[in-house]
């Protein structure tokens, strides 16, 4: 590794670094072309990923967006879908 880098990965402090054995652009398209995917059977990772989730979706304007009449993502008392196609 050139001095250049490691100056630069010690002035980072705490931030997180990743040393890997490829290049840059090697790292950087694995990473891009990696797709992680969950398995039904995986309840582990599926309930620590709603475990993550969970306190930042607010369910009941979830459930009024999607159960709306109208289909509207309008907050109340702003314009209807059927308002809209009018105009």
């Amino acid at each position: 590794m050139c001095e250049e880098v490691k100056d630069m990965i010690t002035g980072l402090g705490c931030a997180p670094v990743m040393l890997v054995e490829y290049s840059t652009h090697q790292a950087m398209q694995m990473i891009h072309d990696y797709t992680p995917k969950f398995n039904v059977n995986d309840t582990h990772r599926v309930a620590t990923a709603v475990d993550h989730y969970e306190p930042y979706i607010d369910f009941d304007e979830l459930l009024r967006r999607s159960s709306s009449s109208d289909s509207s993502f309008n907050d109340p008392g702003t314009l209807s879908l059927d308002e809209l196609r009018r105009i």
